[in-house]
């Protein structure tokens, strides 16, 4: 079966971040479609569905934030990787998240972009090492627009407080946990497997928020052939 796919980065990356998964898409004769959130030197943009093939959303992290809203909820199947509904915990729990968020925006507020991104990278790459990371977003490519939709970003998820409202319940998910994430707390990983009680969990226990881990795509790939024909409502 063919697929068309629609793929949303997370905070503080871009599009080119899909081009290994493009690339193997394109090698199963899938299309595949970048959101682009426009922190960096590309202006933003939300590509449309095309023409043919089970129309699927790959987001990463914050990604399915920031999708387009009549586009996830015309999805016929939704693919979560390091993903959450709500970012911040209630109760104490998320005391620390929004300390740590109220910091990152005090280094955005001053300018300090590269600061603030190479402390984050850390966590992203955690367990692994930093340089285990392939190159993202440069902190010189963040342009005065882009510095301002990250803030608003960073605000947003403190307000979250699920998924989004027209998040496609009734299509396949499948939810890629992060076992050893640095960045989505414990009880938020909780909460979007309680949230999605149908989908399909798939943890990777040794892996952080980047899910560094070579089988990981061969696994997608794998759960998207598998889908059956029709399986939307």
């Amino acid at each position: 079966m063919s697929h068309q796919i629609l793929a949303m980065h997370g905070w503080s990356s871009q599009a080119a971040y899909w081009q290994p998964w493009v690339e193997a898409f394109s090698a199963k004769g899938w299309s595949c479609r970048c959101g682009e959130r426009g922190y960096g030197p590309q202006p933003p943009s939300m590509p449309q569905w095309g023409q043919g093939g089970m129309r699927v959303v790959l987001a990463n992290s914050m990604g399915i934030h920031l999708i387009d809203a009549d586009l996830l909820a015309s999805a016929e199947a939704v693919v979560l990787l390091a993903s959450f509904g709500r970012f911040v915990p209630n109760g104490y729990h998320g005391l620390g998240l929004r300390l740590q968020l109220a910091t990152m925006d005090r280094y955005l507020k001053q300018g300090d972009v590269a600061g603030l991104f190479s402390r984050f990278r850390v966590k992203v790459a955690a367990p692994l090492s930093v340089d285990c990371l392939p190159e993202g977003l440069s902190p010189q490519d963040v342009s005065p627009d882009g510095l301002q939709r990250l803030r608003e970003d960073l605000s947003r998820l403190e307000q979250i407080q699920g998924l989004p409202s027209t998040f496609p319940q009734q299509v396949p998910v499948l939810n890629v946990e992060a076992g050893r994430d640095s960045i989505v707390h414990a009880r938020a990983r909780m909460e979007l497997r309680r949230a999605l009680p149908t989908a399909d969990h798939l943890v990777l226990p040794n892996s952080g928020h980047a899910l560094l881990d070579d089988q990981l795509l061969p696994q997608v790939i794998t759960w998207l052939e598998q889908l059956p024909s029709g399986a939307a409502v």
